[in-house]
């Protein structure tokens, strides 16, 4: 039985292991967007604290923006400081991923946010392979190809905890560790074998939820059993538990973008190297 998830593992992975680092490695660099771009943009994000002033409410920043030039606008959010130094962040459904900043204290408008190119680029990257559709929530061949790559992902995943699992306490060990001193190539089969066990639920995790944004089909049903878009998204971000899950969502993705490319060395390796010797 084992020999069939070694071959389904295999052949599951060689077409689909380029797209599979790309999804990962521009997922990887999306985990800090959030802390990277507020601190690109201090001046729109951080506010000198005013002592004992009162700071505004939900309900009158939008009176604020609903009486003024905002007014056909859509507000879709607004983002509360949790803090006495940070400002207030309103979304409009018309204006997509920028923000307009707030003065806590006076409503002032600081001015609106913006996304840094390289961060624009990976996700479209992470979403699209660059192929980005016209409309909100269009299929585009590059959204196909990444949702069919995510779908493949999880087999892969779940073929790859069956093939870890050893037969005793030796084994065990073995599958956990990652020797130095027995050459290059056995470092690279520990890297992967060890490694990818370490950090295969938190990929389970990303590839689960990130089919929510591929298919209509996949987000009805998941919708269906928890009716929170934002929960699908701190599981499939790592936000869910602040800077340390982040950090384990940063290493888990990035070293999720070099599985594949350790498998392709290993096969090829195994498959033509090895023959000419």
């Amino acid at each position: 039985m084992k020999k069939f998830f070694i071959k389904l593992h295999l052949w599951l992975s060689v077409p689909v292991g380029l797209i599979i680092s790309v999804i990962c490695f521009s997922g990887a660099s999306l985990v800090f967007e959030k802390e990277i771009t507020m601190g690109l943009q201090k001046n729109l994000y951080e506010v000198e604290a005013i002592i004992g002033a009162k700071v505004l409410t939900e309900e009158d920043v939008r009176e604020h923006l609903g009486n003024g030039q905002y007014d056909t606008l859509t507000i879709s959010s607004v983002t509360m400081p949790t803090t006495p130094n940070e400002s207030i962040q309103v979304s409009f459904k018309e204006k997509g991923k920028s923000k307009l900043c707030l003065n806590p204290y006076t409503a002032q408008e600081l001015g609106w946010t913006s996304t840094p190119e390289f961060f624009r680029t990976m996700r479209s990257l992470h979403r699209f392979l660059m192929d980005n559709p016209q409309k909100r929530g269009e299929m585009t061949l590059g959204k196909m190809a990444v949702g069919i790559t995510t779908i493949i992902m999880v087999f892969v995943l779940i073929s790859g905890i069956i093939i870890w699992v050893p037969k005793g306490i030796k084994g065990l060990k073995n599958r956990l560790t990652v020797k130095t001193s027995k050459g290059f190539k056995r470092f690279v089969y520990d890297s992967h074998v060890s490694l990818g066990i370490y950090i295969v639920v938190f990929l389970l995790l990303m590839a689960l939820t990130g089919l929510t944004w591929s298919f209509g089909w996949y987000r009805e049903i998941a919708y269906s059993l928890i009716d929170s878009r934002k929960f699908f998204y701190s599981l499939h971000t790592g936000s869910w538990g602040g800077i340390i899950t982040k950090t384990i969502y940063f290493i888990s993705a990035t070293i999720g973008g070099f599985l594949p490319l350790s498998g392709y060395y290993l096969w090829i390796k195994k498959r033509y190297l090895s023959k000419k010797h």
